[in-house]
């Protein structure tokens, strides 16, 4: 007990107020904070993934809804886990229904991540989170 007090008092004395990392190693307080991304490799990633995305749906896929996609836009999310997918549609005189595109994409996910894992050399393939954001102005 007497041991515990006097170094609170020495903690007193050294700072203006102690704080939850008093007396924690710095080593562990920069691992605690999160890893980096490296952003030059995720926008690598993110371009592998427009391309591959955009060939897949265009040629692969027997459905016209999927067909009729373009794939705009792909960035990392949370740490590298997930990859957001930003799709629209260049067809004017098409219908398309924003909850039919998401729930016919969530189908076909898992499809998608083995064939994104086939053409890029990574150890794990993120998640993949879809945005529907309608009609694209061509040009």
């Amino acid at each position: 007990m007497k041991i515990n007090n006097k170094w609170l008092d020495e903690v007193a004395c050294l700072c203006a107020e102690p704080g939850p990392e008093d007396g924690v190693d710095p080593r562990y307080l920069s691992s605690a904070q999160g890893r980096k991304v490296d952003h030059q490799k995720s926008s690598r990633l993110c371009n592998e993934v427009v391309k591959v995305l955009s060939l897949v749906l265009a040629g692969e896929m027997s459905n016209p809804l999927l067909q009729a996609l373009l794939v705009i836009d792909v960035t990392t999310e949370g740490n590298g886990q997930f990859l957001r997918v930003s799709l629209g549609c260049l067809e004017r005189g098409v219908e398309i229904d924003e909850i039919q595109v998401l729930t016919t994409l969530t189908q076909v996910q898992g499809y998608l991540r083995s064939v994104i894992a086939q053409h890029i050399n990574r150890k794990h393939v993120p998640a993949l989170r879809f945005h529907y954001v309608g009609f694209i102005e061509p040009g």
